[in-house]
C-alpha cells in the first residue's frame, strides 16, 4: 500500500509496529554510519512513540557515539515540570540509554519564547545537513506542532512558536506522558515542515486507536492541503507505519 510516494507498512499492534519501525531506522542508521563519520537526525515524543523508542534503544550495533538527535518540538510554558515534557520522555526512553554523541531538546522553560525559537534554529542549521526524520501524526493532523492552518509549506524559518490547537490539547491530556500534568500549554516551539523534510530518510510512526480517524481524513486528501499538514507526506518518499488500531477500515479490507 502507498499513499502518493509514502510506502504504507501494516503492523499487528502496537508493540509490533515499534519494532519492525526501529528495525528500519536502525538498518537506515548502520547504513548511513558506514558511510560517513557522523549522522543527524529528528526525533519526536508522545503516546505513538512509546513502542518504538524502546525498541530503538534496544537495537544492537548502532554507533550512537557518532549519531547527533534534535526533539522536534516540545511545550512551552515556565510553569511546566520537566517530566511533563517531550524532552524528558525522549532523553529517558532513549538518550539516557544509548548515549549518543549530542542531543539537542528545545528548551521549555525559556524566558523568551521566540529566543528559544532562534536559538534552536542557530542549532540545527549550523549542524549539518538532517539524515533521518522519525516522527508521528496528530489527531490534528499535525505532525510535530505544525498545526493545521498555522502550517506554511513553504516556511523559510526552521523553527517557530505556534498555539497548540485545542484538537491536539484533548489528545495531549488523554497521553499517558502528559496527563498527570492537569492541563497542556497553550504555545509550543515546533521545527516547521522544511527544516524536517529536509531529512532524506522519513520515518513515520502512528499506532493505535486513536489515529485512525485522522488517518482516514490524509489519506482521503491526495495532494497537500494546511487544513491537514500530514497530507504532505503524500509528496515524500517515506515510510508510514501503521497497526491494525490505526489503520483505516478500508484500507484493512484490502
Amino acid at each position: 500500500m502507498n499513499y502518493g510516494k509514502t510506502k504504507i507498512i501494516l503492523c499487528k499492534d502496537e508493540k509490533d509496529l515499534g519494532g519492525q519501525a526501529a528495525a528500519a531506522v536502525a538498518g537506515k542508521m548502520r547504513e548511513l554510519l558506514k558511510q560517513r563519520n557522523e549522522i543527524r537526525m529528528i526525533l519526536a515524543a508522545g503516546e505513538s512513540q512509546n513502542t518504538f523508542l524502546d525498541a530503538l534503544a534496544r537495537e544492537p550495533e548502532v554507533a550512537w557515539g557518532r549519531v547527533v538527535c534534535f526533539n522536534m518540538d516540545d511545550f512551552w510554558d515556565v510553569r511546566i515540570p520537566e517530566r511533563y515534557t517531550c524532552g524528558y520522555q525522549t532523553r529517558t526512553q532513549l538518550y539516557d540509554k544509548v548515549r549518543p554523541k549530542q542531543y539537542h531538546l528545545v528548551r521549555f522553560n525559556a524566558p523568551d519564547p521566540y529566543q528559544e525559537a532562534r536559538r534552536f534554529e542557530s542549532l540545527l542549521r549550523t549542524a549539518g545537513p538532517l539524515d533521518i526524520l522519525c516522527q508521528g501524526i496528530g489527531t490534528s493532523g499535525h505532525l510535530a506542532l505544525n498545526e493545521p492552518f498555522q502550517t506554511d509549506f513553504d516556511d523559510s524559518a526552521w523553527v517557530k512558536v505556534v498555539d497548540i490547537a485545542e484538537q491536539s490539547k484533548r489528545q495531549l491530556l488523554e497521553d499517558p506522558n502528559f496527563k498527570a500534568l492537569g492541563y497542556i500549554p497553550a504555545k509550543g516551539i515546533t521545527m516547521t515542515l522544511p527544516a524536517m523534510l529536509s531529512a532524506p530518510h522519513v520515518y513515520t510512526m502512528v499506532p493505535l486507536g486513536l489515529k485512525r480517524s485522522i488517518l482516514t481524513k490524509v489519506f482521503s486528501s491526495p495532494a497537500p492541503t494546511v487544513s491537514v499538514p500530514a497530507s504532505i507526506l503524500s509528496t515524500i518518499e517515506g515510510t508510514l507505519f501503521l497497526d491494525r488500531n490505526s489503520c483505516p477500515l478500508d484500507l484493512l479490507d484490502h
